[in-house]
């Protein structure tokens, strides 16, 4: 259950940073970078969903349900601090490119 948090965190940032409040914070620059935010944010919630660990029931669904609002509020509240701090590794990795 705690990668699935971390795994939803993760996705969260992602789609954070490609959203038009914080693109400048991310570092995004470009509609392709946008895209691939967005499709990597959407592998990785997929990714989550596969690593539950249960079978394909309604229980893995609440536990992808469970995962995710517990990332939600953490991402919310580290961007609500510091945004830079959080979009670091983004900025970085965007950068290299």
């Amino acid at each position: 259950m705690c990668e699935g948090v971390l795994l939803c965190a993760l996705a969260f940032v992602l789609l954070a940073a490609a959203s038009y409040k914080f693109r400048r914070e991310a570092g995004v620059s470009g509609e392709r970078a946008v895209r691939a935010l967005r499709s990597g944010a959407a592998v990785l919630i997929a990714l989550a969903l596969v690593r539950v660990g249960t079978p394909m029931d309604g229980e893995r669904w609440v536990r992808l349900l469970t995962c995710a609002s517990i990332a939600a509020v953490a991402v919310v509240l580290a961007l609500s601090v510091a945004p830079g701090a959080v979009f670091y590794p983004v900025r970085r990795t965007l950068r290299r490119r």
